[in-house]
């Protein structure tokens, strides 16, 4: 049996699996040992969600990629990650915009809108922004349906980046399955554009909501999607789906590929144009690269070097990216709490809080959320202010 030949009880391997599922943003896995072994026994299959995390943990414990088949199961659900998305009910409007009325001047103005948004989610997080972006989407899908002749694919471009912006706001706001059905239209869109950038873009978004939903695999194969035209796209798309690819490995558990991915993804950030990136990745920089660098030691259970990444990463993070240095800092807290450093992980919780109250973010609120129960058991000034902060933001 696998956990034997890793020396590893029933109840070791449990709390093993709530450590990890807790720092991946997915559903925390709590389990008695006596499910670990009736699953392990093939007594009955668990969710989906329990198998990657064992996976995961095992992977991580003996030091090599196992698959599910190595424990009993196939690999994925049927269906994947895409089996119960459904289409959000389309709004019926009597009146509609002709696309005949549509000039180069209407799209430019669409695009600066499209690029104002962004910088407003980088400042305060999706809350504020969600609100004013559904008649938007509306008008461009109208117009991307009825375009026709040469506006048609200057349409599209914008249709794709709309899509796949509201697919960015509804999974930063905890809602995975509206973020999979926009990122889902923008790939579509995409599609018939065969933008290199655009298809890039959109391939590694969907591989960053496949692994945030605990499909590790499908998250690595749109990954590896993404960089497949690796001369026809830029350093920081190539550093986005790079940071994607060892996202997935941390999650399989394979820390030398994990590893080799963030060297390339830091290696083309760092060679960026110097006149900024693409308004696709503006918050790509080396500080973001660090940041997810460091969850992923934190996945490969390494949470001492996660810490000194986090702690570089912010050193140096740019103002304009307010909500991942939310995320940032939080992501601190627990890796130092799971380093044992408590005091030095309620300082960054609490620092964290202060950042969130003004970005507020699923993402950032669900860890914070969290770690205030994980260190509620421990004792200390710094654990009960870091505690009431939590308390005052939610």
């Amino acid at each position: 049996m696998l956990l034997a030949e890793l020396g590893i009880q029933p109840t070791g391997l449990a709390k093993r699996m709530k450590v990890y599922s807790s720092q991946d943003n997915g559903p925390v896995v709590s389990l008695k040992s006596a499910n670990i072994l009736r699953y392990l026994s093939g007594g009955n299959r668990p969710k989906q969600r329990t198998i990657d995390v064992m996976v995961a943990v095992l992977s991580i414990a003996s030091g090599r990629a196992l698959t599910a088949a190595d424990i009993g199961y196939s690999d994925q659900p049927a269906g994947g990650i895409d089996a119960e998305v459904e289409m959000p009910k389309a709004r019926q409007d009597p009146f509609s915009l002709p696309f005949e009325t549509v000039d180069p001047a209407f799209i430019e103005h669409l695009t600066a809108l499209l690029d104002a948004h962004a910088r407003m989610d980088a400042l305060s997080g999706p809350r504020y922004v969600l609100g004013t972006l559904d008649g938007e989407l509306q008008l461009v899908q109208d117009l991307c349906g009825k375009a026709r002749g040469e506006m048609r694919p200057a349409l599209l471009q914008v249709g794709t980046r709309f899509c796949e912006f509201a697919g960015w706001l509804y999974q930063d706001s905890g809602d995975l399955r509206c973020a999979l059905y926009w990122t889902n239209r923008a790939m579509d869109y995409a599609e018939e554009l065969y933008d290199p950038h655009l298809r890039s873009y959109v391939l590694q978004r969907r591989s960053n909501i496949a692994t945030e939903s605990g499909y590790a695999q499908q998250g690595l194969g749109l990954g590896n999607a993404a960089l497949r035209e690796w001369d026809a796209i830029p350093p920081e798309l190539r550093a986005v789906a790079l940071r994607q690819l060892a996202n997935a490995y941390a999650m399989t558990g394979e820390a030398d590929e994990c590893r080799k991915a963030l060297d390339q993804a830091m290696e083309q950030v760092l060679s960026v144009d110097a006149a900024g990136p693409s308004s696709l990745a503006l918050y790509c920089t080396p500080s973001y690269i660090e940041m997810e660098a460091a969850q992923s030691w934190v996945r490969l259970g390494q949470p001492e070097r996660a810490i000194e990444t986090y702690t570089m990463a912010l050193s140096d993070w740019p103002k304009a990216q307010r909500r991942d240095q939310g995320l940032c800092t939080v992501r601190l807290a627990s890796a130092c709490i799971d380093a044992g450093q408590f005091e030095a992980g309620a300082q960054a919780g609490i620092q964290a809080a202060s950042v969130i109250r003004s970005a507020p973010s699923a993402r950032a609120l669900g860890v914070l959320k969290h770690l205030a129960q994980r260190v509620r058991p421990v004792q200390g000034d710094a654990i009960r202010e870091f505690e009431s902060a939590v308390t005052d933001l939610v």
